[in-house]
């Protein structure tokens, strides 16, 4: 019986080694979860207030202002840790017939680093590569300052549902 008593402290300690490691994996997730949550969040508020007035001449057409970078900005200046690198992507509504000069492919926005100055930051002036095209889907990469595992830490899309396009034929 005393012999056996090594064997059941070591299965006793590699199952609380285990459990450890499940926590400590969980809360990870968990934290990433919340941190892609936050980011969705943002994205969504922003870019319902910071819409185009014009967008109200073209039904069902999202234009976003000038303004939606740098008021993304500040609400990921909050989320985020300085050194942290973020890129907007923005998908055009091809068929849009109210508008003729629009790519078919995806357009980004220069990186930027979270803390930096100048041209590291989303500025009002500079947003002519996004501003007076319909639309059809937004997406934000963020990379975390030292993560190596992949290109970007944590991406996030939203798309424009156009229920209010009409669909006369």
């Amino acid at each position: 019986m005393l012999r056996d008593a090594p064997k059941i402290y070591l299965l006793m300690f590699l199952f609380l080694a285990l459990l450890s490691l499940l926590v400590i994996w969980y809360t990870d997730m968990f934290q990433r979860d919340d941190d892609t949550l936050q980011l969705n969040d943002a994205i969504l508020s922003t870019s319902v207030s910071e819409v185009d007035q014009r967008s109200r001449l073209y039904e069902g057409s999202l234009l976003l202002s000038e303004t939606f970078e740098p008021a993304m900005w500040e609400r990921l200046v909050m989320i985020y840790n300085k050194g942290d690198t973020v890129q907007f992507d923005y998908m055009f509504d091809t068929e849009d017939e109210h508008f003729d000069n629009v790519e078919n492919h995806t357009v980004s926005s220069p990186t930027y680093v979270i803390g930096g100055t100048g041209s590291d930051v989303p500025n009002e002036d500079h947003m002519a590569y996004m501003t007076g095209r319909p639309i059809q889907a937004i997406r934000v990469k963020v990379h975390e300052k030292g993560d190596r595992v992949g290109e970007w830490t944590y991406t996030s899309t939203i798309a424009v549902d156009a229920a209010s396009k009409s669909n006369a034929e």
